[in-house]
């Protein structure tokens, strides 16, 4: 690959990075209009549509032939990655800032670690558990110092303060890390990933359709105003169609720890963007505990790398 093409695949792999991290921001908007049901579905289904052409023209079919443990693998992703997740996601955003949901968000690649350790049968070494339990430290701050009845960074009794939007947002990103397994699990079963994503997706959208239906969001869906649409097309064709094809790109070009190096850097986006153009504030002992986070998430990664040049 020449200089410039390597430039260009950063460059786009940085704008990924700050697609996703807005985006944090962005769900706001359409929190505000309605329900967490009804964005997950019209998210998705036009994302999914988005995915079937690009399908077609990358893999020549719109239906892959796979086996019954691939498409149960399939199945796997698109009910939790797409319907818990996004459930979850927009619940919490409904309910607390998205910075705070953001900065609950760096702690999803230690989930994900010890998940794959046991998942994959990969002992973790020693450094990288200490980079866990530093992330899990400053994960327990940051819920705890945004809770008003807390307010500090460990309350004997937090189970009885912390309100439902903190736990909805550590829900999400157990779910997100839960999804990221299944994903390279599904992989190791040669699942082109477009096949993987489009499927997923479809998928996620049939569940989230019938709880938006039999839960009747969907009756005030024309008195949405302009703002909500922007917003919903921003998720499902930016955040993530376009962003996903350049991060995939990223990958092969860059390999998987260049690329994924990046993602650690997205609750610090997160806040920086909701304080530019959104006005979100975000107070110091959480900022504080959500550079723990990045801190125990970074000593893990190297810990990990480390590991893997041994």
């Amino acid at each position: 690959m020449t200089p410039t093409s390597h430039s260009r695949q950063y460059i786009k792999l940085i704008l990924v990075i700050a697609i996703w991290a807005s985006l944090y921001h962005v769900a706001k908007i359409a929190t505000k209009e309605t329900g967490p049901v009804t964005i997950a579905f019209i998210r998705y289904i036009i994302t999914a549509a988005i995915f079937i052409f690009i399908h077609k023209f990358k893999t020549g079919n719109f239906i892959p032939k796979l086996d019954k443990s691939q498409w149960l693998c399939i199945l796997a992703l698109g009910l939790v990655g797409i319907c818990l997740y996004n459930l979850l996601f927009f619940s919490a955003e409904s309910l607390i800032s998205g910075n705070l949901v953001a900065i609950m968000y760096a702690f999803a690649p230690c989930i994900t670690t010890v998940i794959s350790s046991y998942v994959f049968k990969a002992r973790l070494n020693f450094l990288s558990k200490i980079g866990i339990l530093i992330a899990l430290l400053g994960s327990i701050g940051v819920i705890n110092y945004a809770t008003p009845e807390c307010g500090k960074f460990f309350c004997s009794n937090i189970f009885m303060h912390v309100g439902r939007g903190e736990v909805l947002g550590m829900l999400a990103t157990i779910t997100f890390a839960c999804y990221s397994v299944i994903s390279k699990y599904t992989s190791q079963k040669n699942v082109p990933s477009i096949t993987m994503n489009t499927y997923a997706a479809i998928i996620g959208a049939v569940t989230l359709g019938l709880f938006a239906f039999l839960g009747g969001d969907l009756t005030a869906i024309h008195e949405l105003n302009l703002s909500f649409w922007l917003s919903i097309l921003y998720m499902s064709i930016i955040a993530t169609v376009i962003a996903y094809l350049w991060y995939t790109d990223a990958i092969i070009q860059l390999g998987v720890f260049r690329t994924v190096v990046f993602q650690n850097t997205i609750p610090l986006q997160a806040v920086i963007i909701g304080y530019v153009f959104f006005g979100a504030r975000i107070g110091m002992n959480e900022l504080l505990c959500g550079l723990i986070v990045l801190i125990g998430v970074y000593i893990t990664n190297y810990a990990l790398t480390l590991k893997n040049k041994i």
